[in-house]
């Protein structure tokens, strides 16, 4: 088993070359050293490389891997604050149809909005806060 801040390298220079399945097996690896406190911001700006969701599904398995570690809001408001992605506002969305009102003392509301407004946030991102807003 690799070590945690190999792994953490091998996450950084993830580059997918037509295939995201090496991520697959490195998450793997990683969930396997339960959830490292170290990992959530590496883990977090990842998905800001990645701002729209084109693996297939893979990094579906990331966003429920963060959602294993026992306090991630923060740092997923301070993700959505440097580039909104797809992955991190459908973590909003999972936090409030969990019933859930506020994210680190922030209503959902504004978080939507803030993405919405937000100057890199891709169009299709937006577009997805404008919709959760709307519901």
């Amino acid at each position: 088993m690799p070590s945690l801040p190999t792994l953490l390298y091998a996450l950084v220079s993830f580059q997918p070359h037509g295939s995201w399945l090496p991520l697959e097996d490195l998450l793997e690896e990683l969930w396997e050293l339960g959830p490292p406190t170290e990992a959530l911001v590496p883990l977090f700006r990842f998905l800001e490389r990645f701002p729209e969701d084109e693996s297939g599904g893979v990094l579906m398995g990331l966003m429920h891997g963060i959602e294993t570690f026992p306090a991630y809001e923060t740092e997923l408001l301070d993700s959505l604050h440097r580039q909104p992605t797809e992955i991190t506002l459908l973590l909003v969305r999972r936090i409030a149809n969990a019933g859930q009102q506020t994210i680190a003392q922030h209503p959902v509301a504004s978080v939507y909005r803030a993405v919405h407004a937000h100057p890199t946030a891709p169009l299709d991102v937006k577009q997805m806060a404008q919709n959760f807003l709307t519901e």
